[in-house]
Order: structure tokens, then sequence, then C-alpha cells
């Protein structure tokens, strides 16, 4: 607990205002990142040291990739990474992964986890040119992704264009000192118990909340974080 409000309050610090910025709503299986190259960024890592590198979000698992001084992509230690800058965008590891923090506030944040729909590709078939109906019970690690970890660069580069596309789906999350929840009315009374489901109730009421704005959902915190 100690650790994530170190972090709550370090982003704080750092970054008094987060705004939601708009997000591509696709990828594809030869490019499975989030930006459309690698971008410089800053990492702020968890004993206090600030590294620079050239970055992306892979979109299968949420983790963050770099390119090493060989030109050689690998993968980030997520436990060892505080906060990732990227222009105006700030990311964090929640529950193992890279997501952006799109809301903030002293309590806590709202979090997007922005990751690749990789199992519909292979629910509709046609992983390594296979018929719907042989490939219906493939798992998504059959699908032919790249970005694998110790690959060149430019090999990586040279065959973006290639692939299907894969489309981006951005989930939620409200994250506090006790960690995070995903941002829906049924985990939230989860976590917060049938003693407060009524007040809860009375609560979104009278705040009418829009659970795909990231402004309106921060103002739960309100809530999940009155003891």
């Amino acid at each position: 607990m100690n650790i994530m409000k170190n972090i709550i309050l370090s982003i704080a610090a750092l970054f008094c205002s987060v705004v939601a910025i708009a997000q591509p709503k696709t990828c594809s299986t030869m490019w499975p990142y989030l930006y459309p190259e690698f971008t410089e960024g800053t990492i702020y890592m968890a004993g206090g040291q600030k590294v620079i590198q050239k970055v992306n979000i892979h979109t299968q698992k949420g983790s963050l990739h770099f390119i090493d001084d060989k030109g050689v992509v690998r993968e980030a230690v997520l436990k060892d990474v505080l906060v990732l800058e990227v222009g105006e965008e700030k990311y964090m590891c929640v529950s193992g992964s890279m997501m952006k923090v799109v809301a903030s506030e002293d309590r806590g944040l709202v979090a997007a986890s922005i990751l690749g729909d990789f199992q519909k590709l292979s629910d509709k078939g046609g992983a390594y040119g296979t018929s719907t109906t042989n490939s219906s019970t493939q798992k998504v690690t059959s699908i032919d992704i790249a970005g694998a970890v110790n690959q060149n660069h430019m090999e990586l580069w040279n065959n973006r264009q290639n692939g299907e596309t894969v489309d981006l789906v951005t989930k939620y999350y409200l994250v506090t000192p006790d960690g995070p929840v995903p941002a829906n009315k049924k985990d939230i009374e989860t976590v917060i118990g049938s003693s407060r489901a009524g007040e809860f109730k009375a609560w979104l009421k009278s705040n009418k909340i829009k659970w795909n704005d990231p402004q309106s959902l921060v103002t739960l915190l309100d809530f999940i974080c009155k003891k």
C-alpha cells in the first residue's frame, strides 16, 4: 500500500494535470504497438533514476519496450518503473501492465488499459491462413504477433505494413493506495461490500457518472476513498 501511495503522490507532484488525448483505434499483428513508431520517452525509475529511451507500448500485454544502443528491441522490467512520460502522456504500471494516466488527484487516479483485441482476431479465424472452423479452438498465441523481445528494430520496422489489423480496446481503472479497481459499477460494488451498497446507489443517483469519461470517473474516488 505504501508503495502505491508513493507512486500516486509522485504522479500528483510531477504532473499536476493530465488530459486524456485521443489514442489510435487500431494496431496490427506486425506492428502491435500503441505508437506508430518508437518515440523518445523519459522513464522515472523506482530507485530515483531518470532514463531517456526510445520506447513503445506493446499492446498484447501492455509491456514496455525500448530500443537499446545496438538497435535491438528490449523489454523493461516493470517492477522497476515508477512512471513513463512520452510527450505529454504519462503511464504507470498497474497490475503488471503499462496503463495511461488520464486523470488524477491527490487520493488516486484513473488509468486506461489500451490493449489489442488479439483474441477477437483469433476467434474470427484466418491465423496463418486457417479457416474459421479450424481456428476456433486456437489460442491467441497462435497468431503471428510481431514485436518479440530481442528482435532487431529495423527488421520489425521494415515489416510494419504487413499483418492483419487489430482493434484497440480501452478499459478504465481507478487506482488508489489500496490498489486498482476496474471502473465499472459491478466491480466497485464488489470492492466496497454490501454494507455500503445502499450508500453507493444513493451517491450514483446524485452524481451522474459517465463511465467512458475519465474526468467523470475520477469523481468516483470521492466515494471509494471515503472512510
